[in-house]
């Protein structure tokens, strides 16, 4: 009898185990995820009002940003694990695997972020160095056309 009760009970459950199932995969998730690590102000007296701000990006497999945007501050990352293409002013991207690191300079234009890898989501470590009252992250739109 109680085996019949538990397995009646359990049946019963199923549309509502499976609609919960449903629901979590409707939900989605920014491709672009951002973990802060630290941030510290610096203690040499020739950079004060500096600090070093750092967190772990990790891309999706697959995922790409192409919202050009800029940092008015220098910039280093360090692929913890897969690989990345970075584009700057709309060159040509640059790969870059685990272990390698790369660099941009203050308020270049940041046009590409990839992850290429289809089944593997990427990690960068972000460095950033910037003064005090400087944006981290700014948005960069395009300009409006001009007449003629």
């Amino acid at each position: 009898m109680r085996t019949t009760i538990f397995f009646l009970a359990a049946f019963a459950a199923l549309p509502a185990m499976a609609q919960h199932e449903q629901a979590k995969a409707s939900v989605k998730t920014d491709p672009f995820q951002f973990q802060h690590v630290r941030s510290e102000w610096l203690t040499d007296a020739e950079l004060k009002g500096y600090k070093l701000e750092s967190s772990v990006m990790t891309i999706a497999p697959g995922a790409t940003d192409t919202v050009s945007h800029r940092h008015d501050c220098d910039l280093f990352g360090y692929v913890l694990e897969g690989e990345i293409r970075i584009g700057l002013d709309h060159e040509a991207p640059a790969v870059y695997k685990t272990g390698q690191m790369f660099f941009e300079k203050r308020n270049v234009l940041h046009s590409l972020a990839a992850n290429p890898l289809p089944n593997k989501p990427s990690r960068v470590l972000l460095l950033f160095l910037i003064k005090d009252g400087r944006a981290s992250y700014t948005p960069e739109y395009p300009a409006p056309a001009t007449r003629k």
